[in-house]
C-alpha cells in the first residue's frame, strides 16, 4: 500500500545512475503528459544523472530537479552556465517546502562546484522570482496573414537561393552555421552533439498537432549554403487541402541580412499558406522588412530566466558596450556569500570585479541583476519600476548604457 503524503519520510536523494527512466517518467507525469519511452529518447540522450536529484516515496519519485551542463554567449563573451530543467512536485507533496529545498541545494551545488550562472525556462513565470531568477530573454510570438506581408521594395534578397532539404543534410549544414552565429547573440547556449540529436528529433508528440519538421537552407551567390529556417505546417482543422495553412518558424538564421530576408520570404510565399507565426527575439528584423509594418503583430512574452550565482565571475565574464565603473550592491537571500557591495569596472574590451566596502552606486536584488545580464532589459526601467535603487545620481543611467549591447538577448533551445 502506498504511504500517506503526510506520513511519508522526505529525504533528498541523487538519481542512480540506472533510474533515468523513472525519473523521466515522473517530471513528464509532473507536467500532466503521457510518458512515452520512445518520446524520451532524446531526453535519455542529454541527461546526466549527476546533476538530477529530488524525493522518492516508496520508490516513486515525488518530486524532482535536475540541470544540464551548457556554455551560454554574453554580450562579448561566454559562460558555464547550468541550464535547470526537471523540476516537478506531485500534487500530493505541494506545499510542503520541497521546491524551495531543491532549488537552495542546486544553486549550493552549483556555487560550490564553480557555475556563476543558472538558466531557466519558467513554466510558471511567477514562481522562480524567490529563488533569484529574473527574466533576462524577452521574446515576442511573431503572427499575421502571409498575404500581407509584401517586403519593401528597397529590401535587397540578393542573388542567392533557398532550397528544401532533408534533416541530414540541414543538420550537417546547421552545426557549422550554429557555432559561427553563437558569438553574436546573447542568451544563446552551445549544443555538444547530444544537443544535436535533440534539436533534430521530430517525434510526433513534440509537433502539437502539426506536421513532421521541414528544413531549408539558403545558398548565396556562389551555391554556399549561409542560413537555415525549420518549420512545420499546420491546417485550419479540416481535411481540406486548399489554402488555409499556418506556418510555424520554428528557427530561421543566416550569416546575412539578405540571406534572412529571403528565408523569410521561402516561408511567407509557400502555397497554400495564409497564416504564419513563431517566437523571435525582440529585434527581430522581419517587422522592418515589411511594406506594412501592422501586418506582424508581435506579441511579448517572457523568454529564458537568469539566475547569478557567483556574481562576479558573471559579471567578468561579459564584456560592456560604453565604461562602466560603478559598486554594486547586491542581496541575496538564498546564497549569503553572494551578497555584498561589488566594484565593476568593465567595458568593451573586459571587466573586473572586486568586493569592496565602500557605498553602492546602485542597490538591486540578485533577481533584477539577472534580468539585467544580458543586456535584454535597461537598468532605468526596473528603476521606474521601483526594484533597484539609485545612491549616487546618474549611476542607473550608467549601468543601462553599459549593460546594453548590439543584439537583444535570445535563447531558441527549449530544455
Amino acid at each position: 500500500m502506498a504511504t500517506a503524503p503526510h506520513l511519508a519520510h522526505l529525504e533528498l536523494s541523487p538519481l542512480p545512475a540506472e533510474g533515468a527512466e523513472d525519473f523521466l517518467a515522473a517530471t513528464t507525469r509532473g507536467f500532466h503528459q503521457d510518458y512515452d519511452a520512445d518520446a524520451a529518447r532524446a531526453a535519455r540522450g542529454v541527461l546526466e544523472p549527476e546533476r538530477c536529484f529530488g524525493y522518492a516515496v516508496d520508490g516513486r519519485w515525488m518530486a524532482t530537479c535536475g540541470s544540464y551542463t551548457r556554455v551560454m554567449t554574453v554580450p562579448g563573451g561566454t559562460v558555464p552556465t547550468a541550464a535547470v530543467t526537471f523540476v516537478t512536485v506531485n500534487p500530493g507533496y505541494r506545499r510542503r517546502g520541497l521546491l524551495t529545498q531543491m532549488m537552495s541545494h542546486q544553486l549550493r551545488g552549483l556555487a560550490e562546484h564553480g557555475e556563476p550562472v543558472a538558466l531557466l525556462w519558467a513554466s510558471e513565470s511567477a514562481i522562480y522570482g524567490r529563488y533569484g531568477y529574473g527574466p533576462a530573454t524577452p521574446l515576442v510570438q511573431l503572427e499575421g496573414a502571409t498575404l500581407d506581408t509584401a517586403f519593401r521594395s528597397d529590401v535587397d534578397l540578393g542573388a542567392g537561393s533557398v532550397g528544401e532539404v532533408d534533416r541530414e543534410e540541414c543538420r550537417r549544414v546547421v552545426e557549422g552555421l550554429h557555432a559561427r552565429l553563437l558569438p553574436d547573440r546573447p542568451g544563446a547556449l552551445d549544443r555538444p552533439s547530444a544537443w544535436w540529436d535533440a534539436v533534430f528529433f521530430d517525434h510526433p508528440s513534440r509537433r502539437h498537432g502539426g506536421a513532421a519538421a521541414r528544413y531549408a537552407l539558403h545558398f548565396d551567390a556562389r551555391g554556399r549554403p549561409d542560413g537555415y529556417l525549420t518549420f512545420r505546417l499546420s491546417s485550419a482543422g479540416t481535411a481540406d487541402p486548399g489554402p488555409g495553412h499556418t506556418v510555424r518558424v520554428a528557427a530561421l538564421d543566416a550569416s546575412d541580412l539578405r540571406g534572412y530576408a529571403r528565408l523569410w520570404r521561402f516561408a511567407l510565399d509557400l502555397d497554400l499558406v495564409r497564416r504564419f507565426e513563431g517566437p523571435a527575439a525582440l529585434d527581430e528584423p522581419l517587422r522592418h522588412l515589411v511594406a506594412d509594418p501592422a501586418s506582424v503583430r508581435a506579441t511579448s512574452t517572457d523568454g529564458t530566466y537568469v539566475r547569478v550565482v557567483d556574481v562576479a565571475r558573471a559579471l567578468e565574464a561579459r564584456r560592456y558596450a560604453l565604461d562602466v565603473d560603478l559598486v554594486l550592491g547586491v542581496r541575496d537571500a538564498l546564497l549569503p556569500q553572494n551578497a555584498g557591495s561589488y566594484r565593476l569596472q568593465g567595458g568593451p574590451d573586459g571587466a573586473s570585479v572586486q568586493r569592496v566596502d565602500t557605498p553602492a552606486d546602485v542597490e538591486l536584488d540578485v533577481r533584477e541583476l539577472g534580468t539585467l545580464y544580458l543586456g535584454g532589459t535597461p537598468a532605468a526601467e526596473l528603476h521606474r519600476a521601483g526594484l533597484l535603487h539609485e545612491r549616487t545620481p546618474g549611476a542607473v543611467a550608467a549601468l543601462s548604457l553599459g549593460f546594453s549591447w548590439s543584439r537583444k538577448p535570445f535563447c531558441r533551445d527549449y530544455f
